[in-house]
């Protein structure tokens, strides 16, 4: 299995998933050898054999506190345009240092695979992909690639990124299967990769459901309103805050709205609450390490998550197995599994108001909402994940 991020080095969902999911796998009998950078993380593994591989002196150095596993990616990607772009680095060419740290990733696998055969090469995000390729070169192993996120769900308002579709363009074309996290996300590999649905399968996240459900205290007045994520532009934080002036200018129910997680839009998004004159309402917390986060859903009353453009939103899973409602954007995947949750388009801030005013003051709505909102995360074990995911590979 090669990944960009195992917790506690992590960025968000992705590394969520690959950690259940490989834990799951070795549970039920699955060897896994576990590739990604080196860091100075301790990490538990679970049973998962952790093979680090050197990156650079940046990745090497960084701690739970201080991860960043996507750090500067983009600018030390070489552009992908077919196949023999991917293979280059093993003829030695001169190539971008996610090419290079690939390169040495397949010749780790070939070597191993040598000694004790491998079954499958399974892959998560796109950055790994060109080891995945590099990989099935040298050994003919097949792979299998989780899609998490594409270029355009990233893209959202903007421009898409050239050198990440071609990442996922190419990709897709030489894997054997892959794995998409909704229908959404299968929807655009067909559409805008054209990639064949007969070697898609969708296979939702999971939640780990005792993990959050924390017992939360009947509250005679909700009033917490929590956004918990990336602070990327994807997300659509700016829309939570917009949302938040709306609320407050216009009723008098009170609610406290708290926005936590990290990214590159931090210092943006309390400068635009100050803006917004909202600041006294809004607190930013910053990243929430894991071991915290039942608790911090625990303590809130209803979870807001306008992305723009969601492949699932495993956080809103989270937030429904600690029985808090959530109200959804439109593009959000995770809504396929989940019909409890208010949607609205995310860029509609009034409606988005309105329905978190539904939720913190009509009780019969809340608790029913509630109620479903559990019943539906205890259906998505990462055994039922695994095992799903188990069926692809014997289908490889």
């Amino acid at each position: 299995m090669l990944g960009w991020e195992f917790p506690p080095f992590m960025s968000g969902g992705l590394g969520v998933h690959c950690e259940n999911l490989s834990k799951k796998l070795v549970a039920e009998g699955v060897e896994v050898d576990f590739f990604l950078p080196q860091n100075a993380c301790r990490i538990e593994s679970g049973g998962v054999k952790l093979v680090p591989v050197y990156y650079s002196e940046k990745h090497a150095s960084m701690n739970a506190s201080t991860a960043d596993p996507y750090y500067k990616l983009r600018q030390e990607m070489s552009f992908v345009a077919s196949k023999k772009d991917f293979l280059r680095p093993l003829r030695g060419k001169p190539a971008g240092k996610v090419d290079r740290y690939n390169a040495r990733v397949a010749r780790k696998i070939a070597l191993r695979h040598a000694r004790k055969p491998y079954d499958l090469v399974h892959v998560h995000g796109r950055f790994n992909l060109g080891a995945a390729v590099m990989a099935k070169h040298l050994t003919g192993l097949p792979f299998v690639w989780t899609v998490h996120s594409t270029a355009f769900d990233e893209a959202v308002e903007a421009k898409v990124d050239d050198w990440q579709y071609n990442f996922e363009r190419v990709g897709g074309r030489e894997a054997d299967r892959i794995i998409a996290v909704s229908k959404r996300t299968k929807s655009q590999l067909n559409s805008r990769f054209g990639l064949k649905s007969k070697k898609i399968s969708v296979i939702y996240n999971g939640i780990d459901a005792k993990r959050f459900a924390s017992g939360r205290s009947a509250r005679h007045l909700r009033s917490e309103v929590l956004f918990h994520g990336r602070l990327t532009n994807q997300k659509g934080p700016k829309y939570f805050l917009l949302a938040a002036r709306d609320y407050l200018s216009r009723f008098s129910h009170r609610a406290r709205f708290v926005m936590s997680g990290k990214g590159h839009l931090g210092d943006n998004l309390e400068r635009f609450s100050r803006e917004l004159r909202i600041n006294r309402s809004v607190s930013f917390p910053g990243f929430i390490p894991e071991r915290r986060l039942p608790a911090v859903y625990s303590e809130s009353d209803v979870f807001v998550l306008p992305s723009v453009s969601e492949p699932f939103g495993i956080t809103v899973l989270e937030a429904a197995a600690a029985g808090v409602p959530a109200v959804i954007s439109k593009t959000c995947g995770v809504g396929e599994v989940l019909k409890s949750c208010l949607k609205v388009d995310y860029w509609d801030v009034s409606a988005m108001a309105d329905k978190v005013h539904d939720l913190l003051t009509d009780d019969g709505l809340y608790n029913r909402l509630s109620e479903r909102s559990r019943a539906a995360a205890n259906r998505l074990s990462w055994d039922r994940i695994a095992g799903e995911t188990a069926g692809v590979y014997a289908g490889v």
